[in-house]
């Protein structure tokens, strides 16, 4: 069983040239002609980010009519902020590391919002992830992904294209202040520049899975970050590119969020003798939401909210929470077949249980 999609896409709109050009792609099917139309849809977003047009380009994926449109103009605009120019000598690479922060304590705290950028990127280049002479740098900020999303797509790639000193990076921003009641899955943001010049090893390497290096640097931010009566595990990610760094942050701070949830909504039923029913369905306002109830008690469960944003797939979201399920010895997973209502019939936000009424469901 399937969860299905919630989100409603527009029309196509003929007279956005991007969405013109995007469409004239998706539909073609010559080979040949498929690659001269991906480049002119490059050749399109280049021009947009010179121009620093960010309602032209907003407008454009925002009028994406369909989920396989809108990640193609996003791997296009990907393509042309964090590709070097084939004719530059040199580029400057803008990475991010996604932090995510478990913590835990009795009522309310303030975690430290900084590291020594230094040490980071020295263990960094121990482990080969930066070259060890390669012309980088690291910020000891840890910023929230407001801090990150805020900058433009056309600044990056400007950035990019200018910057020839990585310690000249403009950023100079404190960390942003992690503060929590009780407990919280936050995430954060190391950001840093490699420059890369042409004919040389590459300065950095981006994605794959975190080796060796990932231990030391979490114990560096533990060390850190450690407060008297909190528990922390910092989990850092691999190092990515600006704009995919801010994606898979996204989905990973999702992911642990559910995973802290679900170990605790088990417990805790568990351990009254009870048994558990996880249920889980699309609403209309573009949300998956989760609950956690037990067959016995219609009165108590507990929610999750797994915002829709366009570039994640719901089937992938289906299988990851499927797997989690499996983990916890999960047995009574249900999905539900159709889009439900964001309200139920008291105007509240509507979850469902395994003591929903029928009349609530769609």
């Amino acid at each position: 069983m399937n969860l299905p999609d919630p989100r409603l896409y527009p029309r196509v709109n003929p007279q956005n040239p991007i969405i013109r050009q995007l469409m004239s792609l998706l539909t073609e099917r010559d080979a040949a002609q498929v690659a001269q139309k991906r480049l002119g849809l490059q050749q399109l977003m280049a021009e947009l980010l010179m121009a620093k047009d960010h309602y032209a380009l907003n407008g454009a994926l925002t009028q994406a009519p369909s989920q396989d449109a809108w990640m193609t103009l996003w791997h296009a605009l990907r393509q042309e902020v964090e590709s070097p120019s084939q004719h530059a000598q040199q580029s400057a690479t803008l990475f991010a590391i996604p932090v995510i922060l478990v913590a835990g304590c009795k009522g309310d705290t303030t975690l430290p919002s900084e590291i020594d950028g230094d040490a980071a990127l020295a263990i960094l280049r121990e482990h080969g992830v930066i070259a060890a002479d390669a012309d980088a740098w690291l910020s000891g900020a840890l910023l929230g992904p407001d801090i990150l999303a805020a900058i433009s797509p056309a600044q990056l790639a400007e950035w990019r294209a200018t910057l020839s000193v990585a310690r000249d990076f403009p950023i100079d921003s404190a960390g942003s202040a992690i503060k929590f009641k009780d407990e919280a899955v936050a995430l954060r943001y190391l950001i840093g520049v490699a420059i890369e010049r042409t004919g040389a090893p590459a300065a950095i390497t981006l994605g794959g899975q975190v080796g060796s290096w990932g231990m030391p640097l979490a114990n560096l931010i533990g060390e850190t970050l450690k407060t008297d009566g909190v528990t922390l595990f910092p989990i850092p990610r691999t190092p990515l590119p600006w704009l995919s760094a801010q994606d898979v942050g996204r989905v990973t701070q999702l992911e642990t969020r559910l995973q802290v949830m679900t170990s605790n909504a088990l417990r805790s039923i568990r351990s009254k003798g009870r048994t558990p029913v996880v249920t889980v369905a699309a609403h209309e306002n573009n949300e998956i939401r989760i609950t956690f109830a037990s067959k016995e008690d219609p009165e108590r469960w507990e929610g999750y909210v797994w915002p829709l944003l366009p570039s994640d797939h719901v089937e992938q979201i289906a299988q990851y929470i499927q797997e989690l399920m499996l983990e916890c010895r999960m047995t009574d997973l249900v999905l539900i077949e159709a889009v439900q209502a964001v309200l139920d019939t008291d105007g509240l936000p509507l979850f469902i249980t395994p003591h929903t009424k029928a009349p609530a469901l769609q």
